[in-house]
């Protein structure tokens, strides 16, 4: 998953060249019509409520050990990076973004870690002010790590009998909506959220859940 992550964002960066010349050589022009504007990228941070379906958990001899459920809290961090092609007022932008999200549940030391990553597809309607709404869709994959310690603790070195662990890939899909708000002509405040979708290899204890996002983004965009 890691290595996804960089792949995807190392061939943004090797793109931002060629394109950064590109803007530069139309930043003279007042062209109002469609054509490539620039780009747009940054760090966010992220908190929400995420959940699970109900899951058995059982033993090695395949006894029942009871009922858990993934719900809680969720935090993170990711980023993306978006190039935008249309007019001064209405943009579509194409990048890659990725994400990382731990939830820690009952019993207390139990944590799921989800990490996603792939192409996201937005439309901007760009205001006269300085708040612009945006809605669009990552689709790309990821990975579920999901540490059960049904007794026990985490702060020694002494093995757990009633632990497991639950590893999986899935396809992800995550619709999103948000705004972004312009502190400067190149600096933006985003807010957004979105719900992460499993779209393939469903399990039980897969979250979902609305995430709430905020960061800083650069810009070189040319109106």
């Amino acid at each position: 998953m890691r290595l996804l992550l960089t792949a995807a964002f190392t061939a943004a960066i090797l793109l931002i060249s060629p394109l950064n010349i590109l803007a530069s050589d139309r930043a003279g022009t007042n062209d109002s019509g469609f054509r490539f504007r620039g780009y747009i990228g940054g760090m966010m941070l992220h908190t929400g409520y995420i959940f699970s379906k109900p899951f058995d958990i059982l033993s090695p001899s395949g006894q029942s050990l009871g009922t858990m459920q993934i719900k809680g809290g969720a935090t993170g961090i990711g980023g993306h990076v978006k190039f935008a092609f249309g007019t001064p007022s209405d943009m579509l932008r194409i990048g890659a973004e990725g994400h990382s999200s731990n939830v820690r549940y009952s019993p207390s030391h139990s944590y799921a870690h989800t990490g996603w990553g792939g192409i996201i597809l937005d439309y901007i309607h760009r205001t006269e002010g300085r708040v612009h709404p945006f809605l669009g869709c990552l689709i790309g994959g990821g990975g579920v790590k999901n540490h059960i310690i049904i007794q026990g603790s985490t702060s020694d070195y002494v093995t757990e009998q009633q632990s497991a662990m639950h590893k999986y890939a899935f396809m992800a899909i995550a619709p999103f909506l948000g705004i972004e708000v312009s502190l400067t002509p190149k600096l933006s405040l985003v807010i957004k959220t979105d719900w992460l979708l499993n779209a393939a290899n469903s399990q039980r204890d897969f979250t979902s859940g609305p995430r709430i996002y905020a960061g800083i983004l650069f810009n070189r965009l040319q109106r």
